[in-house]
């Protein structure tokens, strides 16, 4: 038995947006470890500006192309 398309494209959304959450959040977790001996004592802010772009980066080249395949 088959889902209905509207069901299977839900559960498509789904599945590339648990992808979405999971990977964006090991690389922001990732980085922010990498970061923490180089940046410690820092401002939330600056250690920020600093996390943003390499997460950029991590989303467009790696999470989101990852994410697309599971969909």
């Amino acid at each position: 038995m088959s889902l209905p398309s509207s069901a299977s494209a839900l559960l498509a959304r789904l599945r590339f947006l648990a992808t979405l959450m999971l990977g964006a959040y090991l690389l922001i977790n990732l980085l922010l470890s990498a970061l923490a001996p180089l940046t410690s004592g820092w401002s939330t802010w600056s250690v920020t500006a600093l996390a943003v772009p390499p997460m950029v980066l991590g989303m467009v080249y790696l999470v989101i192309p990852i994410a697309r395949r599971q969909a």
